[in-house]
């Protein structure tokens, strides 16, 4: 068994987690300064979100040098001493690796613009224009087209699937591949114990002269040309094997938003050289509501339904059982706060405790979002013009263009937009937090939820992510077996089971008391959310209870 096997992760963004020098910007000595928070509250591995030099078009996903940390977060130095004490308190430390793209900014591509004979030329992706016009109509997922003129050639455009400032490289060049692995390679030597690779299911792109054949927009986004296309496999594989052979137990922690379940499997089949686990951005239970055609799938409402979600982990559970681990997870980054985006029947900390309960301890690896462990809710924006990410702004636009008003464009973003998940890590009840003593950089309303509240709260959200935590390090739910019961509608149920110990865990999503039955004796409460009991072999569980049982087999 790897380490990773049995990661806990705390996913950080840098920029949002803590500010020590207070210009409202949070940094790698914030970090270091809440390790042993980190380390207390259960977790053994922390995610950085980018933290290489860049230009933030993207927030950091925009590279413009892999060897260097971004000066607005620290320094060679400060991040030494991060993986020092990380490592001295028995924490991993996992990188964001944007490897599907650069900055515009990055030297390989200013090269490649401005040398005709440059060697990075081909470590970009080129094309003719095609009757005065771009090469084909795929849209980049940033808004319209992804292609965009080279700056020096007006007859010669470069291929962007996010923002045009972060051009994708050319993976079926070698050199691409075995740079990527080089970058890999120097942090793994500065002590990093994997990656996160990002957007990696894009890396092959298809037949560049193929039109898509979608007609609902001039640029329509169509990820048959350039998602999950079966190179992606042929070139990680050399990328792999040299991280792989450099540091043989480096994670691997593949970001494949559409990923299916046996899309995962393919990219983490034993033996292969592929990602260790494989983290999909739509393993939420969400049903949507489709009925406004105006709004796009991203911004519309949505709910949490108990049987999406038990239909999502059957199958992940079951593909993946003797392949790699499901990542566990109610949101990242890129997506709103999981107690504003979901339409939760109430706001309250039973739900919250349950939610975390039922996901966490089955079979797979917690991936939990900093904050989380709090209840901590997303910012609320004041007006619409506080809103500056390229989706946001296109909502915007398109519904103004549709007479929708303010305010109700307003509570759209507030719900679901990105930017309202970035908001500072609320450490006390201070003005800004604690997070610093200046304005935040992304700052809006926030809820009165803060770590120092939590913790003097024996009750709290807080408390309970600790105690879950600690459960979750057991045999049988690091390591069991899984089953998933079939339950009444509103009870999600489910078996861990290992050779001497089973678990079993039990919620109920719903306002009335509902009652479990059994199957045998000997189980005893081992964690709950409210004062559940066993009578009988019947365990009752009150308005959104939910709990946690273990007995010797």
């Amino acid at each position: 068994m790897n380490w990773y096997d049995k990661a806990i992760i705390y996913q950080i963004y840098p920029k949002s987690f803590q500010d020590t020098n207070n210009d409202g910007i949070g940094d790698l000595k914030g970090v270091i300064e809440h390790l042993e928070y980190i380390r207390d509250m259960g977790f053994n591995t922390i995610w950085l979100n980018p933290i290489f030099v860049s230009p933030q078009v993207d927030n950091g996903y925009d590279v413009s040098n892999y060897f260097a940390i971004d000066p607005i977060l620290g320094d060679s130095g400060d991040f030494s001493e991060m993986i020092t004490k990380a490592h001295s308190l028995g924490l991993h430390i996992i990188l964001d690796l944007p490897i599907n793209h650069t900055s515009d900014q990055h030297p390989w591509f200013k090269d490649a613009i401005n040398n005709n004979n440059s060697i990075f030329k081909d470590y970009y992706i080129w094309h003719n224009q095609v009757d005065g016009h771009e090469p084909n109509n795929w849209g980049s997922f940033f808004g319209g087209s992804v292609w965009e003129k080279s700056p020096n050639n007006n007859n010669e455009y470069y291929f962007h699937l996010f923002d045009k400032g972060m051009p994708d490289l050319n993976w079926k060049n070698p050199e691409v591949q075995k740079s990527m692995s080089d970058i890999a390679k120097f942090w793994l030597e500065k002590g990093v114990d994997g990656f996160r690779l990002d957007a990696f299911i894009h890396i092959a792109k298809a037949n560049l002269e193929q039109d898509s054949l979608l007609t609902d927009a001039r640029f329509p986004i169509d990820d048959t040309f350039y998602a999950k296309l079966p190179a992606v496999k042929d070139y990680l594989d050399s990328f792999v094997k040299e991280i792989k052979d450099y540091k043989p137990d480096a994670f691997l922690f593949g970001e494949a938003s559409s990923a299916t379940a046996r899309d995962a499997a393919e990219y983490t089949r034993p033996g292969d050289n592929g990602c260790d686990v494989v983290v999909n951005s739509d393993n939420y239970g969400e049903i949507y509501d489709d009925s406004n055609k105006d709004i796009p799938k991203f911004f519309q409402s949505r709910k949490l339904s108990l049987a999406s979600l038990k239909n999502t982990y059957v199958t992940w559970e079951s593909v993946l059982a003797n392949i790699s681990l499901p990542t566990l997870t109610w949101g990242n980054h890129d997506i709103s706060r999981v107690l504003d985006r979901l339409n939760l029947p109430e706001d309250n900390n039973k739900i919250t405790k349950l939610l975390a309960m039922m996901l966490f301890l089955q079979r797979g690896i917690p991936v939990i979002y900093y904050g989380e462990e709090i209840g901590m809710h997303g910012l609320k924006y004041q007006n619409i013009s506080d809103f500056d990410d390229q989706r946001a702004i296109d909502l915007i636009n398109s519904l103004r263009n549709k007479s929708y008003n303010d305010k109700n464009i307003l509570q759209l973003l507030n719900d679901q937009d990105e930017m309202t998940a970035r908001g500072p890590m609320q450490w006390d009840e201070s003005k800004y937090h604690g997070f610093s003593e200046k304005e935040p950089w992304n700052w809006a309303k926030t809820d009165n939820n803060s770590v120092a509240t939590e913790i003097a709260n024996d009750k709290s959200v807080l408390k309970f992510y600790q105690l879950l935590l600690k459960v979750k390090k057991y045999e049988c739910f690091s390591k069991g077996d899984y089953q998933l019961l079939i339950t009444k509608p509103n009870i999600y149920a489910y078996v861990r089971k290992i050779a001497t110990k089973e678990g079993i865990v039990v919620a109920n999503f719903s306002n009335k008391e509902q009652t479990f039955e059994l199957k045998k004796d000997g189980f005893k409460v081992i964690l709950s959310n409210e004062e559940n009991e066993i009578v009988d072999n019947v365990l009752k569980l009150g308005p959104w209870g939910a709990c946690a049982l273990e007995s010797k087999i």
